[in-house]
C-alpha cells in the first residue's frame, strides 16, 4: 500500500511528463481498436453481401492471353456466346438457372446532369440470380426483349445523381456511345428504379443501369453474339460441384484449353475476399502496433528521466534501510500503472472512434465491429509493453548506489 501511496505522489507531482507519457499508448491502443474494428466491419460486411446470392452461383468468364515475353496480358473476348448459355441450360442438368451479362461503361445523361454508369444486360434469370429488387415501375417481360424495347431500369444511386428528388419513371434519359469516330446518343425510357442493393458479386447495382439484353446487344454492344461472362444458379449447393465440372467438360471440348476460361464460385471468391481482408486488416493492426511501441519507448525515456531527476531521494530510501527489491518495484508499479491507465483511455478513444466511423460511414455501409478479442490484444499488449520498457529505468534506479545517490545535487 505505501508502495502505491509513493506512485500516486510521483505521478501527481510531475502531471505534464505523466500525461506526455502516457500519450503514445493512448494514440496506440485507440488506433489498434479502431483500425482493427474497423477492417473487421468491412469484412463482415462483404462476406454478407456475397453470401448473400447463396452457395450455388458461380460466375464462367474469359480467360486471358499473353503475358510473356514482354507481352500484356489481355481478356479473351470472343470466348464466350449465347450459344454456351444454351449448351449449359442442355448438357448440365445440376444448373437451375443461367443469364448472359454484357456490361460496359456509358454516360448517361438527363438535363444537365450525368452520370457514368455500367450499362448492364442480360436475360429475365439475371434478375433472379442477382436478387435485384424494384423500388418502383417494374422488371421487364418478354415482350421488351421480342421487341427490342428501350426500356431500362435504373440503379439506386444513378437515380439519384441524374433525377435528385424528381420522379424518374417515365422519363427519357441519353446514352453516350462511340461507333468508329462518331459519338451517339441512344434515348432510353427509365420503367423502373432498383432498391439501394450496394454490390453484388463483382457488380455494382447501384450504378447499374439495367437494358433487355436484345435491345443492348444489338443498340449499343454489337458484339455479334459474344457475351462477358455466365452467371449460373445450380438447383442445390450439393450440385455446385457436378455443375462445375460439367461446365468445364463442355468448355474444354470447345476450346481444348482450360486456361482460356474460368469458373468461379461464390464460396473460392468469398475465400479470396477473406484472405485479402485478413491480411490487410493483420497490415493494419502491426501499424497500429508500431505507434504502442513508440509509446513503449517514450514511457522508458520519461522514466529514465524520472530515475535521474530523483537519485537523491532514491540514495535517501536506501540509506534508510530501502532494499534494491523495493525500488524495482516501485518503478516497476509506477510503469505499470501509467500504461494500465494509458490503455483504458485508449480503449474508450478506441470504441469512440469507432463509433464515429459508424456513424460518418452510414451512407458507405460501414459499419466497424468493436470486439472484446481487439479489446483484451490491445489492452493487453499495452501493459505488456508497459513492463518490458519499465524494467530497465527500475533495474537502473535499483543498482544505485546510496553513497553516491547521496552525494548527487
Amino acid at each position: 500500500m505505501e508502495i502505491l501511496i509513493e506512485t500516486f505522489r510521483s505521478l501527481l507531482a510531475n502531471k505534464t511528463r505523466t500525461l506526455l507519457s502516457m500519450l503514445g499508448i493512448i494514440i496506440g491502443v485507440t488506433a489498434m481498436i479502431a483500425v482493427v474494428a474497423i477492417g473487421q466491419g468491412s469484412t463482415s460486411n462483404i462476406t454478407q453481401r456475397v453470401s448473400s446470392l447463396g452457395s450455388n452461383v458461380m460466375i464462367v468468364s474469359a480467360g486471358f492471353s499473353g503475358g510473356s515475353g514482354g507481352r500484356a496480358v489481355t481478356t479473351l473476348s470472343e470466348i464466350l456466346s449465347l450459344r454456351d448459355v444454351d449448351s449449359f441450360m442442355e448438357y448440365c442438368p445440376d444448373i437451375d438457372k443461367a443469364s448472359p451479362v454484357l456490361q460496359r461503361s456509358y454516360t448517361v445523361q438527363y438535363d444537365t446532369n450525368s452520370y457514368n454508369a455500367q450499362i448492364t444486360s442480360g436475360n429475365e434469370n439475371l434478375y433472379q440470380i442477382l436478387g435485384l429488387r424494384i423500388s418502383s415501375g417494374r422488371f421487364f417481360n418478354n415482350e421488351d426483349e421480342l421487341q427490342f424495347s428501350k426500356n431500362v431500369i435504373i440503379g439506386y444511386e444513378v437515380a439519384n445523381r441524374l433525377f435528385e428528388r424528381k420522379n424518374p419513371l417515365g422519363e427519357t434519359i441519353m446514352i453516350s456511345y462511340r461507333i468508329g469516330r462518331s459519338r451517339l446518343a441512344l434515348p432510353v425510357t427509365v420503367v423502373g428504379v432498383l432498391e439501394k442493393t450496394g454490390s453484388k458479386l463483382m457488380y455494382n447495382v447501384d450504378r447499374m443501369v439495367l437494358m433487355p439484353f436484345s435491345s443492348a446487344e444489338a443498340r449499343l454492344f454489337h458484339t455479334n453474339g459474344r457475351v462477358d461472362a455466365i452467371l449460373i444458379t445450380t438447383k442445390s449447393s450439393e450440385g455446385s460441384t457436378r455443375a462445375k465440372a460439367q461446365i468445364q467438360h463442355l468448355m474444354y471440348n470447345k476450346l481444348q484449353d482450360s486456361r482460356r476460361f474460368s469458373i468461379t464460385s461464390q464460396d473460392e471468391i468469398l475465400g479470396t475476399l477473406n484472405e485479402v481482408t485478413a491480411i490487410l486488416n493483420l497490415f493494419l493492426g502491426a501499424i497500429a502496433g508500431i505507434s504502442l511501441l513508440v509509446g513503449g519507448i517514450g514511457i522508458m525515456n520519461i522514466m529514465l528521466v524520472s530515475v535521474t531527476e530523483r537519485t537523491r531521494e532514491i540514495g535517501i530510501k536506501k540509506a534508510i534501510g530501502a532494499t534494491r527489491r523495493r525500488i524495482l518495484l516501485e518503478f516497476m508499479i509506477e510503469s505499470v500503472f501509467i500504461t494500465g491507465i494509458a490503455g483504458l483511455i485508449g480503449v474508450v478513444g478506441g470504441i469512440g472512434v469507432s463509433e464515429i466511423v459508424r456513424f460518418v460511414g452510414k451512407t458507405y455501409n460501414l459499419t466497424p465491429v468493436v470486439s472484446f478479442e481487439s479489446i483484451l490484444i490491445a489492452f493487453g499488449f499495452a501493459f505488456l509493453i508497459g513492463m518490458f520498457f519499465g524494467i530497465y529505468p527500475a533495474s537502473k534506479a535499483s543498482k544505485l548506489s546510496p553513497v553516491e545517490s547521496l552525494r548527487n545535487e
